[in-house]
């Protein structure tokens, strides 16, 4: 059974943030723009979001999922600016090659039965993110595609008994720690 942490968190207004990394080309500095995205739920374990190659031989055949914080290019994330309060997410490990990451409907249909994957990066819904802040220096992550019908994205524990096993997803958005997100440097 997965478990999360509740926390109730009162929403408030906060300007946007910016991250200023070393210039460096090596992963271990990171470069100018890039950062690493964890969760209040897996924070304490040192849990990152990593963006993966879509395919059967990669781990979850490709989802993006919490691993160990490491200095590797599929966990710094770079903001790709959009229209308005939108953006896109890609990683350095695919940037080269114009993947973004997509917010996905949870369903058996749906690639990868649900769960937030990297893509080519294209003018889809799924793949423009909006940050919805709820105070000290968390905020939720939703998609034009799914804002709506208030789905956030929740990074989840990488276990066979975790719902996809360990895939980030699109789920209701609720004060639970899973959907609290940190840009960290």
């Amino acid at each position: 059974m997965n478990f999360k942490k509740i926390l109730m968190v009162a929403a408030v207004s906060l300007g946007a943030t910016s991250i200023a990394l070393s210039a460096s080309k090596n992963v271990a500095d990171a470069q100018v723009g890039y950062f690493k995205l964890t969760t209040m739920f897996l924070e304490d374990e040192d849990k990152c979001l990593e963006g993966n190659r879509l395919a059967p031989e990669s781990v979850l055949e490709g989802a993006a999922f919490m691993d160990d914080c490491q200095n590797v290019s599929g966990q710094f994330w770079k903001i790709i600016p959009a229209d308005g309060d939108y953006f896109k997410l890609t990683t350095m490990f695919l940037e080269g090659e114009g993947k973004c990451l997509e917010g996905n409907r949870l369903a058996p249909d749906s690639v990868l039965g649900g769960a937030a994957f990297m893509d080519t990066c294209q003018n889809v819904s799924g793949q423009l993110w909006k940050k919805i802040p709820v105070g000290d220096g968390y905020f939720r992550l939703t998609t034009m595609f799914l804002e709506a019908q208030n789905k956030c994205l929740e990074g989840n524990r990488l276990a066979p008994d975790s719902m996809l096993e360990g895939a980030a997803f699109m789920d209701d958005c609720q004060n639970v720690s899973g959907q609290l997100w940190r840009m960290e440097e």
